[in-house]
């Protein structure tokens, strides 16, 4: 018996001892496999979903109802022959023009002695700038027209708000010129409306500088 005990598997390989490392690989496999596992990839379907989609050109109705304050670039009657050019900055294909309108500088009501002689015009123009994007930058240039030589330059504007609508000043006029435009961007009042704001910002002008010069001429009497 002493003989066979010695040829017999120790107690501990028939208690499974050996049995049990298997059983610890196979317990290590899930793991092994969750690594090797690629990360799952986004939808492509939900990512072309998430990207906003680009503005798409548009056009932009536009209405130019006067022109206010002008210089005369004709020395030869004192007038200028105006017009005005709006295009979208970088899109000169969109540029629309309105018809030439003559107009002769003179005093304006209330202005004082000082005041320069200016022009003003209705152009009751209506238009529609092509190729439209939401913040674009709309160029406004008014110009007198020039037979003979190159056009003068009266004036310029910008604008980004493409529902803008009322007075429009203008840069670059001259020394001494406070000139503007009354324009109506996009669906907004027409130009009825527009002539009619027009009139009262120039008759609440005219009725400021009717103040200054009495103010003036009460304090020159008071002094003597």
């Amino acid at each position: 018996s002493s003989l066979a005990s010695l040829n017999d598997p120790p107690a501990f390989v028939a208690m499974g001892c050996i049995a049990s490392k298997p059983a610890v690989a196979a317990s290590a496999a899930p793991a092994l496999a969750a690594q090797s596992t690629p990360a799952a990839q986004p939808d492509k379907n939900l990512l072309a979903e998430a990207k906003p989609e680009e503005a798409k050109p548009t056009g932009l109705k536009i209405q130019i109802a006067s022109a206010h304050g002008l210089r005369s670039a004709d020395l030869i009657g004192n007038k200028s022959d105006v017009y005005v050019e709006v295009e979208i900055e970088g899109k000169s294909d969109s540029k629309v023009t309105t018809a030439v309108v003559t107009g002769t500088a003179s005093k304006k009501e209330g202005a004082g002695e000082n005041d320069k002689n200016s022009i003003d015009v209705d152009l009751q123009f209506v238009g529609e700038l092509k190729g439209y994007v939401a913040g674009d930058k709309i160029l406004f240039t008014v110009k007198d027209k020039d037979f003979l030589n190159s056009d003068d330059f009266l004036g310029k504007a910008t604008v980004t708000d493409g529902g803008f609508g009322g007075k429009l000043v203008l840069e670059g006029a001259g020394e001494g010129f406070q000139a503007h435009l009354m324009v109506q961007l996009g669906d907004g009042f027409g130009m009825e409306e527009a002539k009619k704001v027009a009139e009262a910002a120039a008759a609440s002008m005219a009725a400021a500088a009717s103040s200054l010069v009495a103010a003036a001429k009460l304090a020159a009497s008071s002094d003597a």
